[in-house]
């Protein structure tokens, strides 16, 4: 009860942090400087507790580790989203970065982490033709010419969480506190992308009653929950149940791009997220019942 409860939190935390994305690149922030603060705000305040609890240390492992995760599941997604956030709504980019359950087995397979089933990559076409219903280009009027060709790009988001998942499923080192690996990898991030942002000058100062400041703020208290959320749920459930999140993120944007955006979806693009979930929701229910008979 607490896992599935923690899940839904993090799923819910995820669908707010694309919606407040969204609004703020389309109000004048830039994309570096959103990273930025998104890195090292939640950075700064991990950095702080582990400061108090005297926890800073990580082996070697464990800084490579962190390393490659604050590569591939900080950096290049959000990077990927915070750019992707100026033409892409924000309900239709929710839905696309949450399909990495579908990316995930096969990356599985090529790591060895997994054994074939034929009904699970059913399910990846399944998954894949309901993505498919999603980026076909005459779906969809979005605003700038370029606007289908993020729809493709955007793929790289999930892929890059699907990557970033099975790395940390996989060569987990097995040592360190979970607010430990969370600041690692929040420092790798904060490192790269400053550098991003200093060469295309992407700065944006917060300022006290600046609607897009108090945002920020609010996403930097999001992120960082949402971090500590990550290993916890992951050390409790295990990748299997994490993969239920992107289900949670993907409903509450939908509901997000309605209610909060006026963003309309066509009835093939209510059937496309129905697949979705439908793959991803079968997809972890038949991995979970594979490893209960291999443990048995």
């Amino acid at each position: 009860n607490v896992a599935l409860f923690l899940l839904i939190i993090l799923g819910v935390d995820w669908a707010s942090g694309y919606a407040i994305a969204g609004y703020c690149m389309t109000h004048g922030v830039n994309p570096y400087a959103y990273a930025f603060w998104q890195s090292f705000g939640p950075f700064l305040l991990l950095l702080i507790i582990q400061i108090l609890r005297r926890d800073l240390w990580l082996g070697k492992s464990g800084v490579v580790y962190a390393l490659l995760c604050g590569i591939f599941g900080i950096v290049i997604p959000n990077l990927l989203i915070y750019f992707a956030a100026k033409h892409i709504p924000s309900g239709l980019l929710t839905v696309l970065a949450n399909i990495a359950p579908i990316f995930t087995y096969p990356l599985a397979l090529i790591f060895r982490d997994e054994r074939f089933s034929f009904l699970r990559m059913g399910l990846i076409a399944l998954g894949i033709a309901g993505v498919a219903m999603i980026i076909l280009p005459s779906q969809y009027d979005l605003a700038l010419e370029l606007g289908n060709a993020w729809l493709y790009l955007a793929l790289l988001i999930p892929l890059s969480y699907a990557f970033s998942a099975v790395y940390l499923s996989r060569f987990h080192p097995g040592q360190g506190s979970v607010l430990n690996y969370a600041l690692w990898m929040l420092m790798v991030s904060t490192l790269c992308v400053s550098i991003l942002a200093v060469i295309n000058r992407g700065y944006y100062e917060l300022t006290l009653g600046d609607t897009n400041s108090l945002l920020i703020a609010l996403e930097i208290l999001l992120s960082t929950i949402g971090y500590v959320l990550l290993f916890f749920i992951l050390r409790m459930v295990g990748s299997v149940y994490y993969s239920l999140v992107n289900a949670v993120a993907v409903i509450t944007g939908v509901i997000y791009g309605y209610f909060i955006f006026g963003q309309q979806f066509s009835w093939l693009t209510i059937v496309a997220v129905i697949v979705i979930l439908f793959a991803i929701l079968v997809l972890t229910y038949t991995q979970k019942n594979w490893i209960a008979r291999s443990e048995v």
